[in-house]
C-alpha cells in the first residue's frame, strides 16, 4: 500500500517535468511575412500610410502619429521620420536577392531628412530612384533586383520589396483613378535583427 502511494506523485512529478520541458522547447514565432498591396487614389494630394507591424493602411487622421511606417503618393515613398513624421523610421536601399537578406544592420540608415530630401530617391531622372519611369507611356515600375531594409516608426526592423504599382484606368480616361502598390515584407516584432 506504501508503495502505491509514493508511485501516484513520482509519477505527477515525472509528467510535468516533461510537460515543461516541451513547453519551453517551443520557439515564439515573431517574424511576420506579409504580401500586401493598397490603393492610392490618383486625384489625392495626400499620402497612402501603411503600419509594417499591423499590416494595413492608417488614416490621415493618424499621420501626424509614429502608428505608420511608409507611405505612397504618385512615385514617392516617404518614411516615418524627421520630415515626414515623428517615428524614427529610416531605410538601407539594397540591390540584390531580397530572398538572401537574413539580418538588418542596426545603423547606417537614411531618413527623410526634409521634404526635398527624402531617404528613398524617387526623382525619375536620378539612375538612383526606387523605379523605371517610362516617358512615353508615364508608366513607373519598381527596380528588379532593388530591395529595402527598414527601420520602423518604433525601431524595429523588416526587409521590403516593392513588386508592381499598378494603374487602373477607366475606358477613355487620360489618367489612372487609382495606382495599386503591391509589396511583400518581412517584419521582426521582437526587435531582433535577424528575419530567419
Amino acid at each position: 500500500m506504501k508503495m502505491k502511494k509514493i508511485a501516484l506523485p513520482l509519477l505527477s512529478i515525472v509528467l510535468l517535468g516533461a510537460g515543461l520541458t516541451s513547453c519551453k522547447d517551443k520557439k515564439v514565432e515573431t517574424k511576420v511575412v506579409v504580401t500586401d498591396s493598397i490603393a492610392w487614389n490618383f486625384q489625392s494630394s495626400h499620402h497612402v500610410f501603411y503600419s509594417l507591424s499591423e499590416g494595413k493602411e492608417i488614416t490621415l487622421a493618424d499621420s501626424a502619429t509614429a502608428k505608420w511606417d511608409i507611405g505612397f503618393n504618385l512615385a514617392t515613398i516617404i518614411l516615418n521620420s524627421h520630415a515626414s513624421g515623428p517615428g524614427q523610421a529610416g531605410v538601407i536601399v539594397k540591390t540584390g536577392n531580397y530572398e538572401s537578406a537574413t539580418s538588418a544592420p542596426t545603423d547606417g540608415y537614411s531618413y527623410d531628412t526634409t521634404a526635398l530630401q527624402l531617404a528613398i530617391n524617387s526623382n525619375p531622372f536620378s539612375p538612383n530612384a526606387w523605379y523605371v519611369y517610362d516617358p512615353v507611356t508615364h508608366a513607373f515600375s519598381p527596380k528588379a533586383g532593388q530591395y529595402f531594409i527598414v527601420k520602423t516608426a518604433d525601431g524595429k526592423y523588416a526587409k521590403l520589396e516593392m513588386i508592381s504599382v499598378i494603374p487602373v484606368i477607366d475606358p477613355g480616361a487620360l489618367y489612372p483613378k487609382t495606382l495599386i502598390y503591391k509589396f511583400r515584407y518581412t517584419y521582426q516584432s521582437n526587435g531582433s535583427v535577424n528575419f530567419n
